[in-house]
């Protein structure tokens, strides 16, 4: 967990990949974030979560105004969230998506059938910041704030995420499905649902301005991207190999 800002009414820290925001019915292997926020911040109260794979900015109040505050913003969409994430095939041109949403099983998300009372409404807008090829390194803005709503709607474009267990593929990427020609080709760089939240503007519980906070993107994307512009360079280089990354892992 790495602090990200603090002053005397917020705490913003940047949540890595693979632990609950809050604690959940099933035994952990790692501390909650929201265990170890209380460690720095005895009286921090969580604003919102992320899914146990996704990384990223995670705000907490420090006071309960605060908290309130906070939560009426998000409630009252005036939080502004951007995404990055690792999807599959070529998204072309920046695209939105407002298809409603309904709860599946077991927590789970799907695309509302026509007239199904129980829909709830969502919007998401993609824009691509790299293509190459087979997979689109791209930022996703949420404009409503549904469970799984990136996941879902990605997966409604066609556009899945690189690794999502309950929207699609589920087999974890090696270093050779994104740069055949790569060191180390049969390590796994990727284990996880590559989405991380990366930027987040807010009005300040004081109400005197707007809290802006950025996460840097993790290794494992970031390790991700390095092989990814490789296989694009050496595809520059030696055209009658074909990019590498036009392959889907």
């Amino acid at each position: 967990m790495r602090v990200l800002y603090r002053d005397e009414l917020v705490l913003a820290v940047d949540k890595p990949a693979g632990v609950v925001t809050i604690p959940g019915r099933t035994r952990e292997q790692r501390k909650p974030l929201s265990e170890q926020v209380r460690a720095i911040a005895p009286g921090a109260l969580v604003v919102h979560r992320l899914d146990r794979d996704t990384s990223g900015i995670v705000l907490f109040g420090l006071t309960r105004a605060a908290h309130r505050a906070l939560n009426q913003a998000f409630e009252s969409r005036r939080a502004e969230k951007t995404y990055l994430a690792l999807v599959r095939g070529d998204l072309a041109a920046p695209a939105r998506c407002d298809l409603p949403l309904v709860e599946a099983r077991r927590g789970s998300m799907r695309v509302a059938d026509a007239g199904n009372a129980r829909a709830r409404g969502a919007r998401t807008d993609f824009v691509p910041a790299e293509r190459f090829g087979a997979v689109t390194f791209c930022s996703c803005r949420p404009l409503t704030g549904r469970t799984h709503q990136i996941r879902v709607h990605l997966a409604a474009l066609g556009h899945p995420l690189l690794i999502d267990p309950l929207y699609g593929e589920s087999r974890p990427v090696l270093r050779r499905d994104l740069f055949p020609g790569c060191a180390d080709a049969d390590v796994v760089v990727l284990a996880r649902t590559p989405l991380h939240a990366a930027a987040l503007r807010i009005p300040h519980p004081s109400r005197r301005a707007f809290l802006q906070v950025e996460a840097p993107l993790p290794d494992d994307l970031g390790c991700c991207l390095e092989l990814l512009r490789a296989a694009r360079r050496a595809a520059t280089i030696n055209p009658s190999r074909g990019p590498a990354s036009s392959r889907p892992p």
